[in-house]
């Protein structure tokens, strides 16, 4: 059904075709219409959820009833492993926010299943999990220290061609900002010359603007 986009998720990599297919074959797909809810912070995670397809935006919502984003999501990527791992709330809302979003939900059952037949796919999920984790804290340390024009230098840094491979759309969703907002650091720096007419990078010491 999905076997190739399984194999792009870094989870499943070292996972033997036949695996592959049995989780394949485990897989419940649901689709979501935009600002359709996946799940809801406090709610109790009960199985694995892959995205296949479209865009997912992770979120809290304060005392005062504010959202905080924390992250958003493109496929094919996992949600929430850890605490589908240790039988926990999820931490924050999940949220399509594209028109069509399909997500493969896989009962925790048959994946630890495998886990306990392979030793080398145990350790290679807790690299997976770590590296996720260093993501995460990453992407909240932009949005709460960086402004909008710092955030793209920082996403530059780390992929010095997302912006001439994806859509302005997805790099802002990526950014957690407005299209709009997107649009004017671009601008700016293209004004001070780090950037060409096709937004590809001609001067690298934009990363001093991180300072």
């Amino acid at each position: 059904m999905f076997d190739e986009i399984l194999k792009k998720i870094e989870f499943f990599s070292l996972l033997s075709p036949k695996e592959i297919e049995l989780i394949n074959n485990s897989c419940k797909i649901i689709t979501l219409n935009k600002n359709n809810i996946l799940f809801y912070e406090g709610e109790i995670a009960k199985s694995f959820y892959i995205l296949v397809q479209g865009n997912l935006r992770l979120y809290k919502t304060t005392a005062m009833g504010n959202e905080i984003i924390i992250h958003n999501f493109t496929q094919p990527t996992m949600l929430a492993e850890m605490a589908t791992f240790q039988n926990s709330a999820f931490p924050a809302t999940a949220i399509s926010v594209s028109k069509i979003t399909k997500v493969a939900i896989l009962e925790k059952e048959v994946f630890i299943s495998l886990l306990q037949k392979n030793g080398n796919l145990s350790f290679h999920i807790i690299g997976s999990l770590i590296k996720k984790m260093k993501s995460l804290e990453q992407t909240i340390h932009r949005n709460l220290v960086y402004d909008s024009t710092q955030r793209v230098c920082a996403l530059l840094k780390d992929k010095p061609e997302i912006l001439a491979e994806k859509k302005h759309l997805e790099v802002a969703n990526l950014l957690n900002m407005a299209p709009e907002t997107l649009s004017r650091s671009i601008k700016k720096l293209r004004d001070k010359g780090y950037l060409d007419k096709n937004n590809m990078i001609i001067n690298y010491s934009f990363d001093k603007l991180l300072l």
